[in-house]
């Protein structure tokens, strides 16, 4: 689409361009959340190698803290087979949480869902 990756830059970079942000993160959220996206917009870090040379979420390092995904079944960007795999992958036993209506921007896109969601985990694990 319109986004830039410039991976010989130091980190590597992606700026994310308007149409992939409206087409693909935004297309369910308020069109004012989409446009102060823009005025926000920046270059960021690509940071796939670093996530890549950490140590994986384990029982033995990680097996005491309850772990809860809020799924977003309408992100275009990590669709939902991604999202639960790596779920499987990264949080085994974790609870899922789904949300229909909700697109890559789940605060803005279903917030009242989101507000629930977490309420509930707060009720449930706490």
């Amino acid at each position: 689409m319109d986004s830039v990756m410039d991976e010989d830059h130091v980190p590597p970079s992606i700026f994310l361009g308007p149409e992939l942000l409206r087409q693909k993160l935004y297309q369910l959220s308020p069109p004012e959340d989409y446009t102060l996206s823009q005025s926000l917009a920046r270059v960021s870090s690509y940071y796939v190698a670093d996530m890549q040379s950490r140590p994986p979420f384990t029982e033995a390092r990680y097996g005491a803290v309850n772990k809860v995904y809020v799924l977003c079944k309408q992100d275009l960007v990590m669709v939902e087979g991604y999202q639960r795999a790596m779920v499987a992958a990264g949080c085994p036993g974790a609870e899922v949480r789904e949300i229909a209506s909700a697109d890559h921007m789940v605060m803005f896109s279903a917030p009242l869902h989101l507000a629930a969601h977490l309420a509930h985990v707060a009720n449930t694990y706490t």
